[in-house]
């Protein structure tokens, strides 16, 4: 994913971005301490997503956006910043 053109600055926001689409989407996002994969979790039946505080915000990120672009996001609102990022990660795999 091309997240390095994003200044340390903008990531952020842009985290602040992704978990109010995953709101939109019915999902809670939970920031805690584990010994989960790669530091994040995605839980279906209960809609949550669970990211370890510890892990560093790209990666942070980088597993919202890939998790996104596994969902169905036709009825929804993406910002078109987000929607590329998600594209591109979709293009990768």
């Amino acid at each position: 994913m091309n997240l390095k053109k994003y200044s340390k600055n903008k990531l952020p926001g842009l985290k602040v971005e992704l978990e109010t689409l995953y709101e939109k989407l019915g999902y809670t996002v939970v920031y805690g301490k584990g010994s989960f994969k790669d530091g994040t979790c995605l839980i279906e039946k209960d809609k949550k997503v669970v990211i370890n505080q510890y892990t560093p915000l790209d990666l942070q990120v980088d597993f919202m956006i890939e998790q996104l672009g596994k969902m169905n996001l036709a009825n929804v609102y993406v910002l078109p910043v987000i929607r590329e990022l998600i594209d591109d990660k979709r293009t990768l795999f």
